[in-house]
């Protein structure tokens, strides 16, 4: 297989579905947010409830607890409908401020889910080539 097989289009990550492990719909990504220090993709914005995507929330999702389904066609989470239902939920205006602190609070909540958030750290001197092997994904 080679490299690019594995790579996806945004396009086509937007409005694809969440399920837990067994296959139960958690919701549906809505937005993706790109650290760009580091070119990588932090945070998916999953929509739950609400009909016809009218009035339902909005939970800031850490990526890196979302693994793409063996056919790509869904992303499967690493935590349950529970969890997910107890985490922040946040409007459009409060996603869109780069002050409301929405990040963190999710990070705080899914922090038992995940031994630690590999993006936060410093972004690699790009002039030290060795040192991009150990970023995620890499």
């Amino acid at each position: 297989m080679a490299r690019d097989d594995l790579l996806i289009k945004s396009h086509d990550i937007l409005g694809m579905s969440v399920v837990e492990p067994d296959g139960d719909k958690l919701g549906v990504v809505r937005e993706l947010f790109v650290d760009q220090r580091l070119g990588a993709i932090r945070f998916a914005i999953l929509e739950t409830g609400g009909l016809f995507g009218a009035g339902g929330k909005f939970h800031p999702v850490p990526w890196r607890l979302l693994d793409f389904d063996s056919r790509g066609r869904s992303l499967v989470a690493s935590f349950s409908k529970e969890r997910l239902k107890a985490a922040p939920s946040y409007d459009r205006e409060q996603l869109n401020s780069t002050t409301y602190g929405w990040g963190a609070q999710s990070l705080r909540h899914f922090e038992a889910d995940m031994a630690r958030d590999p993006y936060e750290r410093e972004p690699p001197d790009p002039r030290d080539r060795d040192r991009f092997d150990d970023l995620p994904g890499r």
